[in-house]
């Protein structure tokens, strides 16, 4: 693995956590705020959800940036890690612990990530 694919990786990871962090933010605050009118202008003035939407797109630009290093093949199924790390997150700003059924998801969500990753992963086109 070369230098540009390890960055491509990281990139990856660190955009699809900023995206489950956001996600969670995002689900919390709407789930706070009763009503569709209302809550929706809660939402809109409260600078929490100003964040989530900040980390969003620090996220999208990680990912972006993840493409300059790394094949679409590789950057793109890594993204998918965004399931994986909402699942503990989510239930850590809860207060809750993770389900058996949850861990359940998240290890068939890696196991298909793996094969997904597996299956795509070959030679370098010659021509683009």
């Amino acid at each position: 693995m070369n230098a540009a694919t390890l960055i491509a990786v990281a990139l990856s990871l660190v955009s699809a956590v900023a995206y489950a962090a956001a996600a969670v933010a995002q689900e919390r605050l709407a789930a706070r705020t009763a009503g569709a009118e209302a809550g929706l202008r809660r939402m809109v003035h409260a600078g929490a959800w100003w964040g989530s939407v900040l980390l969003n797109a620090g996220a999208a630009l990680l990912h972006v940036a993840a493409l300059r290093f790394g094949p679409l093949t590789l950057v793109q199924p890594l993204g998918a890690l965004t399931l994986v790390a909402a699942v503990p997150l989510g239930a850590r700003l809860a207060g809750r612990r993770v389900t058996s059924v949850e861990w359940r998801g998240t290890a068939l969500t890696l196991l298909g990530l793996g094969a997904l990753l597996v299956t795509a992963s070959g030679p370098e086109p010659d021509t683009r």
